[in-house]
């Protein structure tokens, strides 16, 4: 398959779809798999392929980072990161800044995502409108070559979503050590004492949205919300609809 098209999915029993669509829109020589780190590294060297399109949230948030570092293995190869679904733009953002050559996402129009396809195919750069909007008063990420802090924005925010040390470290490929020592850094940087603390500053701070939270479990919410929830939502929207939020009497 050398020059031909690697797409990594999660979606197992979809990879024979994926194919087909793939190849219905023009890429040539196409093999989906969902192999990761270094079976990913390995399959990569096997196939060499010309392109890689990868779906964004394919680490969760640890997606941008794990493909800069695949970039380090492989300079030369071209990445494309898909979203088919709602992946926080703030964190494509990084895609970019870590040398992935275009994103296209899905939501943003079929019509747009064809477009998007389409360049990536025929070898061009891309970035999605909104993204690209988003970006054009950014120089880059300040400390993105900081050894020592590349890595404490999707430890946080997997932090807010929850995840376990271990789950953070095989999401970026790191030992649970080495996230403990990222998750010092960050209550050292915030000055807090406990991942308790530091997801508190995190939202205080406005660091991590809602939007970062979809990473969390994907679990059905099939149970009833008590009475209480319900009141506390409607007070708060009360609350903002009257412009009272923050008021002190």
């Amino acid at each position: 398959m050398a020059g031909g098209t690697l797409f990594v999915s999660r979606a197992v029993p979809l990879h024979s779809d994926i194919q087909h669509s793939l190849e219905g829109m023009g890429f040539k020589d196409v093999t989906v798999t969902a192999k990761e780190k270094d079976g990913l590294n390995m399959l990569i060297e096997e196939v060499k392929p010309k392109l890689l399109l990868i779906s964004a949230k394919f680490y969760e948030a640890g997606t941008p980072y794990m493909m800069g570092e695949l970039l380090k293995v492989h300079p030369k190869l071209n990445i494309a990161a898909v979203a088919t679904d709602n992946y926080p733009l703030t964190l494509a953002a990084y895609f970019i800044w870590r040398g992935v050559k275009s994103y296209v996402n899905k939501w943003e129009g079929i019509e747009e995502f064809h477009k998007g396809m389409q360049a990536i195919r025929d070898g061009k750069p891309y970035k999605s409108p909104m993204l690209k909007t988003l970006m054009e008063d950014m120089r880059g990420y300040p400390d993105l070559k900081k050894h020592t802090t590349k890595r404490l924005m999707e430890c946080l925010i997997m932090l807010c979503c929850g995840f376990k040390t271990e789950r953070i470290g095989s999401n970026l490929h790191i030992s649970k050590k080495t996230v403990e020592n990222h998750l010092k850094c960050l209550y050292e940087i915030f000055h807090v004492g406990s991942r308790e603390e530091m997801v508190a500053m995190a939202w205080r701070l406005d660091i991590v949205t809602k939007e970062d939270l979809q990473f969390y479990d994907n679990r059905v919410i099939d149970f009833p919300i008590p009475e209480w929830v319900q009141a506390k939502r409607l007070m708060d929207r009360k609350a903002k609809e009257l412009n009272l939020i923050g008021f002190t009497a």
